[in-house]
């Protein structure tokens, strides 16, 4: 990517992040970047192309965290999902005006509905491994961790709109406690040396 596009993307992500992608015209991000519209055009004709490319670099980012050390695998789950949480802080225009995005943008739409069952797998098959290794339990009703999956994913889809509506904007203290509310619910699943585990990774949470 040469010099130019990455700078695009670069100056609109901070203005979606501070504005949302209603306020920002093409306009907008050519003054932030310093050059013409019609420059800014022979790399993205619209703004939805730029909302489209960086989504695709918040999938990349995401896919690089989605690893875990099975030597440790309770330890790099949490570890993860909290990376998993600042990646999205990073771009949190994504999350705040997540349904417009996937409306209006059908290649997004789609590519979305395809990760989220890639997603829903690789997270059962790591608690496959934790149930294995007796750090989690086994399912209690049918479906119980799918289930889990799908609570979690629309947590995470949607717990910055949820922040925004008693603040005005995103403090980085919500990576902190969407991390805390991540780690807390997965507490009730864990075996007991799961919890044994646990309290040596957040001995500050135990009563």
């Amino acid at each position: 990517m040469n010099a130019t596009k990455q700078k695009i993307l670069v100056k609109s992500l901070a203005l979606f992040n501070d504005q949302g992608i209603s306020s920002v015209s093409l306009r907008t991000i050519a003054d932030e970047a310093g050059i013409s519209v019609g420059n800014l055009q022979y790399h993205f004709k619209k703004r939805e192309d730029i909302v489209e490319a960086l989504y695709f670099q918040l999938v990349d980012k995401m896919n690089n965290v989605f690893t875990l050390d099975e030597k440790e695998i309770l330890r790099s789950f949490f570890l993860a999902a909290k990376e998993m949480i600042s990646v999205m802080y990073a771009y949190q225009f994504f999350l705040l005006d997540f349904v417009t995005v996937v409306r209006n943008n059908q290649r997004i739409k789609k590519h979305y509905a395809e990760l989220s069952k890639q997603r829903e797998h690789q997270f059962l098959m790591i608690v496959d491994v934790l149930i294995s290794e007796g750090l989690f339990r086994k399912e209690f009703i049918e479906n119980e961790y799918k289930t889990l999956f799908k609570r979690t994913e629309v947590l995470s889809n949607f717990w910055f709109s949820s922040v925004l509506i008693q603040a005005a904007k995103l403090p980085s203290k919500t990576i902190e406690a969407y991390s805390l509310i991540a780690s807390q619910s997965i507490y009730p699943y864990l075996t007991e040396k799961g919890r044994k585990e646990y309290a040596e990774l957040f001995p500050e949470q135990l009563l």
